[in-house]
């Protein structure tokens, strides 16, 4: 038997390739370099990995996530007349036990209407309204408009839903001020309208155990003919901590089939919410709510409990923990 000893090796027209001197310990493997040297190394740093977040943050992006139900005015079941998905719902106390449960449900666009055995997705008119992803376009998020509901049912128009995660990016707790304008239809008394913060019991979300509700402003009106209600409060947030802005409305009869649709936050701009650079849309928590699945139970009691963290532990294992 015969061997080849050689320290380089050169293809025709090719770089040379020069082999290291000694052999190597077990387990390494050979490495080349720009200039055709061959080593021995130990181990390989394999790139970091970007998590698939939809938007840059901080950059003044700022979105949210929103379904809607047509209630009583769907064609065909899954509608819903009177007291709601699964039990009771109202609209004004949409932040509490047992309507909170109902409302993320809803919000991300599934739920069970009562005496039926289908799932709520959607709506029969506009094409599914399910779990619906809005950036703001300048200074708000959402929407006014006009909705065809095909049974006229006035007093027991459509509800609108919407998220918006919100980060304080410093490590001191910030007072934010929130605005919006929200349609009600105050009839069959399972309508109103809110706006509400969920907020976890730590900074990291991965170590979230329980979730608080806290309404900030709430109407029972008669309709809004002359013009949405306004919202407003503030909310201070914990260092480091993401905490969720919700939006819970009715839909307003205006004439046969019409009924008026009003869901948006206002005053985004660096004078009033994000006036504290620290303060951004969560946009890791943003891609979550719309991508993930949650798998939550359909009832029970929310407020204070842990029925509400895997809203912030689920995006965790999805998205990067922080």
């Amino acid at each position: 038997m015969s061997k080849l000893v050689v320290d380089t090796i050169q293809r025709p027209g090719g770089a040379a390739v020069s082999f290291p001197i000694a052999d190597g310990t077990a387990g390494q493997f050979l490495k080349t370099d720009p200039s055709g040297n061959l080593t021995f190394s130990n181990s390989y740093t394999f790139p970091s990995v970007t998590f698939p977040i939809i938007a840059q943050e901080g950059k003044g992006i700022v979105g949210s996530v929103s379904s809607f139900t047509d209630r009583a005015n769907q064609y065909s079941s899954p509608a819903w007349s009177s007291s709601g998905p699964w039990t009771t719902f109202y609209g004004y106390t949409a932040h509490d036990d047992n309507s909170l449960i109902q409302f993320i449900n809803m919000a991300l666009g599934d739920g069970l209407p009562q005496g039926t055995t289908e799932w709520f997705i959607g709506d029969d008119t506009n094409g599914s309204g399910s779990r619906a992803l809005q950036f703001a376009t300048g200074d708000r998020l959402g929407y006014k408009r006009d909705r065809f509901q095909y049974t006229n049912a006035t007093s027991q128009g459509g509800h609108t839903f919407r998220i918006m995660p919100i980060r304080n990016n410093s490590a001191s707790p910030i007072s934010v001020p929130f605005y919006a304008r929200l349609s009600d239809y105050w009839s069959g008394g399972y309508e109103g309208a809110c706006m509400f913060v969920l907020a976890p019991n730590t900074s990291t979300y991965s170590t979230v155990t329980t979730v608080t509700s806290t309404r900030l402003s709430y109407s029972q009106s008669s309709g809004d003919t002359n013009g949405p209600q306004t919202f407003t409060g503030s909310y201070t947030i914990p260092g480091n901590t993401t905490v969720l802005v919700c939006l819970a409305n009715t839909n307003s009869y205006q004439t046969t089939y019409r009924f008026k649709d009003t869901s948006y936050f206002y005053y985004l701009n660096t004078s009033y919410t994000f006036a504290d650079a620290n303060i951004v849309c969560d946009m890791r928590m943003l891609s979550s709510l719309y991508a993930s699945n949650f798998n939550l139970p359909n009832s029970g009691t929310c407020n204070g409990t842990g029925i509400l963290a895997p809203l912030w532990t689920k995006t965790a294992t999805n998205f990067g923990d922080r």
